[in-house]
């Protein structure tokens, strides 16, 4: 039986196990199984591997930086953005490498969206910010990071009052009204938002989160996080495969 997963803090609000089980169900796959493991410290993240046998992993917040420490090799496009979501462990040898799959689960949510000269600002500065930056700067939509802590370049949010009209794709990569928290949203002006706005949440649960709604409400375009976590899964589960093949374990 090979032992997927995912590490994350919390994993409650995660839809990866239903997601893989009901894969596993409808493709007859009875050699995999897929479990959540939700770790606050990843000096526990050895153990784990070890005690749950693991071979394969996903990484969701707030780990998918600090755990390139711990991983012996990571991908090209992990580098460039410093964030892992996919992680192997060779059954035998133990080796662990790293990748994001999270680029190719963003580009495909925003695969659609091609209007000229379209700008954007990325709500959040943390691990997935880098992933999300990286997919904009590949379509070549000039953007701005917005933190509550603004460093090297980045806005504070009280800065998108006076842009926020020509800054028309939104992307919020917080975990601001995420459950349980359904209550929480990034605090923008929702009044400047218009019908001419694209607004995305990396949130899937709710599927409808408050910065959603809000932006709704107003006009905008609106999309949540789940076509980005299944074509993300669905990247994972290919390098998963090829990896097990080509080592022959």
């Amino acid at each position: 039986m090979y032992k997927l997963g995912l590490i994350g803090n919390p994993v409650s609000h995660s839809f990866s196990k239903e997601y893989f089980d009901a894969k596993f169900k409808k493709e007859d796959i009875s050699n995999f199984c897929y479990s959540l493991h939700r770790i606050k410290d990843l000096k526990d993240f050895p153990k784990l591997i070890k005690d749950k046998n693991l071979i394969g992993l996903n990484i969701t917040r707030p780990h998918k930086t600090n755990i390139i420490e711990y991983l012996d090799e990571i991908d090209e496009k992990a580098k460039i953005t410093n964030s892992v979501n996919t992680v192997f462990i060779h059954p035998k040898t133990k080796k662990k490498v790293g990748f994001n799959t999270d680029i190719i689960g963003f580009s495909q949510t925003i695969k659609d969206i091609n209007t000229p000269n379209i700008k954007g600002l990325i709500l959040g500065s943390g691990s997935v910010a880098k992933t999300i930056s990286y997919c904009l700067n590949k379509k070549q939509i000039n953007h701005l990071i917005v933190s509550r802590n603004p460093r090297n370049h980045m806005i504070g949010y009280r800065d998108t009052k006076n842009i926020i009209d020509k800054h028309q794709l939104i992307i919020n990569t917080t975990p601001l009204g995420q459950y349980p928290k359904n209550d929480q949203h990034p605090n923008l002006e929702y009044d400047l938002i218009s019908k001419n706005h694209y607004c995305i949440d990396l949130i899937y649960n709710p599927s409808k989160t408050l910065f959603l709604k809000k932006s709704e409400a107003k006009g905008a375009k609106i999309r949540n996080g789940k076509k980005m976590l299944f074509t993300q899964a669905e990247a994972s589960w290919r390098i998963w495969q090829n990896l097990i093949k080509k080592h022959n374990v």
